[in-house]
């Protein structure tokens, strides 16, 4: 015989079957609108950033481009002109957009104003300064953090930053590749971690300055000169230590420098040796010549 009470297991009605499928329904339900929600939201904060990111990007072309046209205007209006040392409305519109820039902005910048020479006017062609002419700009006290400075053209020419006076900035986390620096100054300034990438640096002066953990890469370093520094962790080759000059300077192993020079800096000092010489011999040889010249004149006197 079938056991009744087992079978009666199995008999639903309806409403029973409903209540099941509603049940079940209802979190399926939310689910479905819980995900789809879910994906709205982030689809909504991905155009939310887009905007953003747009406007921000409008907000610094915006600032570059009003800073182009008031130097453009005191160009025009003759407040560039030497006379007018020392430029500052210039420097006030600089200084004013700078606070505000990012860091491509401040690079942009940088080239502008060297194209421009309202910064770097000395002649540094041959690497050391030739001219005493002060910057219209004047970036000193400025920060160039996380800033990236590199020729447009690779190898085929480097950016000209030549004789620019980068004093008492900040370029932490710079990087400046295929640069021409020759004749910077960077006197006073903070350069931790800074990348010089296949740069010249010809007569750079680093005095007062931290560099600890910078990378000099494949950079030339003739001329240069380092005192009361800090370089510690750096690196840098022998070959570019040899090319330099270092004065009271934490290198890189953590002991400070002995004083040493740059070949570049004994060169005069052997051409001054060599030019004493060659006076000294010229001297003598006058000397002679005149003496022999007297004795020729005083005995056919003496004949007579």
């Amino acid at each position: 015989m079938v056991d009744l009470n087992k079978r009666a297991f199995w008999h639903f009605t309806f409403k029973d079957v409903l209540t099941i499928l509603c049940s079940a329904a209802v979190p399926i339900a939310l689910t479905i609108y819980t995900t789809i929600g879910s994906q709205q939201e982030k689809e909504a904060e991905k155009t939310r950033q887009f905007q953003l990111e747009q406007s921000r990007e409008l907000r610094q072309q915006t600032l570059f481009d009003d800073f182009v046209n008031n130097i453009y205007k005191l160009d025009k209006d003759g407040y560039l002109k030497e006379k007018k040392n020392p430029w500052a409305f210039a420097n006030a519109y600089y200084r004013a957009a700078h606070r505000q820039w990012d860091a491509v902005r401040k690079a942009d910048a940088l080239q502008f104003l060297k194209e421009k020479q309202l910064i770097g006017r000395n002649n540094c062609t041959n690497g050391c300064r030739t001219t005493k002419l002060d910057d219209i700009i004047r970036l000193n006290q400025l920060n160039f953090d996380n800033v990236q400075l590199a020729s447009q053209t690779g190898v085929l020419n480097q950016l000209n930053l030549e004789c620019v006076s980068f004093d008492q900035v900040s370029m932490s986390n710079a990087i400046l590749s295929l640069a021409s620096l020759n004749g910077v100054s960077f006197d006073g300034g903070r350069l931790d971690n800074v990348k010089f990438e296949d740069s010249s640096l010809l007569c750079a002066s680093f005095s007062g300055v931290n560099m600890s953990g910078a990378d000099f890469g494949n950079t030339n370093l003739t001329g240069a000169h380092f005192s009361n520094s800090d370089l510690s962790g750096a690196k840098i080759r022998e070959d570019q230590i040899n090319q330099a000059s270092f004065h009271n300077v934490t290198m890189p192993n953590g002991q400070k420098s002995e004083i040493t020079s740059s070949t570049t800096t004994k060169k005069p000092k052997a051409q001054a040796t060599t030019m004493m010489k060659t006076k000294t011999s010229t001297i003598t040889s006058s000397l002679s010549s005149a003496s022999s010249t007297t004795s020729s004149t005083i005995t056919p006197s003496i004949g007579q």
